[in-house]
């Protein structure tokens, strides 16, 4: 199987392909059809994310 889609629910990546479902991919711990990249990041690198969040609080209270 290709070890770099993940399921949302679980993280797993055992996929199968479920021929009741005309070949669709759902999760085989699971049963979960939603998967992604392993790569993919929304919010990137959070320890950025939380510097940023500090920097605005104490840009706010500064002001």
């Amino acid at each position: 199987m290709n070890s770099k889609i993940i399921c949302l629910n679980c993280g797993s990546s055992n996929l199968v392909s479920d021929r009741s479902l005309g070949g669709k991919m759902v999760c085989f711990n699971c049963g979960s059809s939603s998967f992604r990249n392993k790569n993919f990041k929304p919010l990137g690198n959070k320890k950025n994310i939380y510097l940023f969040i500090a920097f605005i609080i104490l840009l706010i209270i500064i002001i």
